[in-house]
């Protein structure tokens, strides 16, 4: 919130219309629930009534016994909703002594709005 309203200020925005972000995978945060803090934080501030808009980008792992980087995916014997939480394999040999390459962002990609002609 802090960050969109300073650029927005920053290029003398009247209104923000709409606040663009990615998050990664492995911020392990809920889109719906961004959504109603957004709706919530942003009241009687420039950018209440913006839209936010979210992508989600893939994780990403390093595997220390194959080698492998690249996406990560879930194990579909895992139910789903806690599969996001369960220790990553690596796609290729199924080992668990994997990193973390990508997947933490939480990134602000832009901002849309009214500005004030000066």
């Amino acid at each position: 919130m802090e960050t969109a309203v300073d650029a927005a200020v920053q290029n003398n925005a009247r209104k923000v219309v709409e606040v663009n972000i990615e998050i990664g995978e492995f911020t392990f945060l809920i889109p719906e629930q961004l959504i109603f803090n957004f709706e919530i934080a942003s009241k009687n501030t420039i950018l209440e009534g913006a839209k936010l808009l979210i992508i989600k980008k893939k994780g990403r792992l390093s595997c220390h016994d194959c080698g492998f980087e690249g996406e990560s995916e879930v194990d579909p014997e895992i139910p789903p909703q806690i599969a996001s939480f369960s220790p990553m394999k690596c796609p290729s040999c199924g080992s668990s002594a994997t990193e973390i390459i990508g997947g933490k962002e939480f990134i602000i990609t832009d901002i849309r709005a009214e500005v004030d002609d000066a």
